[in-house]
């Protein structure tokens, strides 16, 4: 068997949020002493699962969500409706689910994470539903839930999910654009505590998303981790389940740059969102930044570290790892001939592993397992 593989680059449209972004208190970094070297670590592309024709086990239709779980890599794909469990090598071992309406099918499986009782949870965006299943991915049950765009969903505390979803609305012929970040009961699907509900007014016809966006993660206690996209300096802020204030991070950034337009394609990236009114179904024209380095991601690895994606730093994806005390530990870069297309890899990081995804046009669509070079 051959197999193939894909890295996707995240919809960016699904990516971008709008954030005010405020820090009450902040801790220095200890990265910034004089005279000190980071070590940076260098990961590769080890095994690619996917293939473009053949054993329908490794043929992917919309890779929606690739994560390392404790039993190995779960793949959500929301075309085949299905989700995938692999190996840590990438070997195939189950699947579970089809396209239908009954009990364990899905119409437009969006998001799929694991909680922290070992069930999975699914959102099914076509039919607004969300489906519980137990650790061999047996169907246990499913109640609706509308949720507009989410943009990520991972498992909170206890029987939480947290979530961010995109919020377009009009109220008194003023169009507001934004996001929420909250936390939803897996179980019932009730709503339990908003950590960000950000709403601005925008202009009729084109919002203009700069340095709003935010990014966010959780941690194995359910600590919600939020970062600022576009600032000389980021931040890191970190709420409990409740939402209450734990401690905040400020860390010293690494010069950047503007988008080079003579390298890369796009120094603005268009984007077009439906919109259904009283006076019809139009298109709203979002119009979202393409520099680098920003902020373009958060995870929390096993050991309660912090990775902070810095997109684009020398053509490759770059990500910081701070301490949960805020210290600055290791540069991450992951490799990836990319020169000239203004696109990167994705390394998703969760408490039991890595493994990443790319994009291209006309490409289709596989995963990566990762390893660090020379070792």
């Amino acid at each position: 068997r051959r197999l193939i593989m894909k890295i996707r680059i995240p919809e960016i449209w699904i990516t971008a949020s709008i954030m005010i972004f405020a820090v009450s208190c902040s801790k220095p970094s200890a990265m910034a002493e004089s005279g000190s070297e980071i070590r940076t670590d260098t990961l590769i592309f080890a095994d690619t699962v996917g293939t473009l024709m053949g054993d329908t086990n490794y043929v992917f239709g919309d890779i929606r969500t690739v994560t390392v779980l404790p039993a190995g890599i779960a793949v959500l794909d929301g075309i085949a409706c299905r989700i995938s469990m692999f190996d840590r090598s990438g070997e195939f071992l189950s699947s579970s689910g089809r396209q239908g309406s009954g009990p364990g099918e899905y119409s437009q499986p969006w998001a799929m994470c694991l909680l922290q009782g070992g069930e999975y949870f699914v959102f099914d965006h076509g039919a607004q539903r969300m489906t519980l299943l137990d650790p061999s991915l047996n169907f246990l049950g499913s109640i609706d839930a509308f949720m507009r765009v989410p943009l990520k969903v991972t498992s909170g505390a206890d029987s939480m999910v947290v979530i961010k979803e995109i919020v377009i609305r009009f109220e008194d012929e003023q169009l507001f654009g934004g996001y929420r970040i909250y936390s939803l009961n897996a179980y019932n699907g009730r709503e339990g505590c908003v950590y960000r509900n950000c709403q601005l007014p925008m202009g009729a016809e084109e919002v203009d998303l700069r340095s709003e966006f935010c990014f966010f993660a959780t941690d194995a206690t359910g600590n919600v981790y939020l970062a600022d996209y576009d600032s000389d300096e980021y931040e890191i802020e970190i709420l409990s389940p409740d939402g209450e204030l734990v401690r905040a991070i400020t860390m010293d950034s690494q010069p950047r740059e503007d988008f080079d337009i003579e390298v890369h394609a796009l120094d603005r990236l268009p984007i077009m969102i439906p919109l259904t009114t009283e006076s019809g179904t139009s298109n709203l024209i979002i119009s979202a930044p393409e520099k680098h380095p920003y902020v373009t991601g958060l995870a929390v690895d096993g050991e309660d570290n912090i990775w902070v994606r810095r997109m684009g730093v020398e053509q490759r994806e770059t990500w910081d790892v701070v301490s949960p005390e805020g210290e600055l530990l290791r540069h991450v870069v992951l490799a990836a001939d990319t020169t000239g297309t203004g696109c990167y890899p994705s390394l998703n990081v969760s408490s039991f592993g890595m493994v990443a995804t790319f994009s291209l046009e006309d490409e289709f669509e596989r995963f990566f397992t990762v390893k660090q070079q020379n070792l």
